[in-house]
């Protein structure tokens, strides 16, 4: 169950049960990637992977109230996208 160990899941993830067979299930928490091989879940966190989905001119790093990617250009580029999307360009 859940209630110990948290049920198994990584330690980034919720653990919850399966409505209809009660099983265990874990879910990567906010700012977290399932890079596991089903039915294993591993969560890593997003800003590893791929940068995290920003813009190669752009640093990945989680907003402090709800653990989100967020992307901010780097020194020398400004944010030309359209939100949400940040698209960072050269100046």
């Amino acid at each position: 169950t859940c209630t110990i160990k948290n049920g198994g899941c990584d330690p980034n993830a919720g653990c919850s049960h399966d409505n209809t067979t009660n099983a265990v299930e874990c879910t990567c928490k906010t700012g977290y990637t399932n890079t596991g091989v089903a039915p294993n879940v591993v969560c890593t966190d997003t800003c590893t992977i791929k940068n995290g989905g920003c813009d190669a001119n752009a640093d990945c790093s989680h907003d402090s109230a709800t653990n989100a990617v967020e992307c901010t250009c780097k020194t020398g580029y400004t944010n030309t996208g359209v939100a949400p999307a940040v698209t960072c360009s050269g100046e």
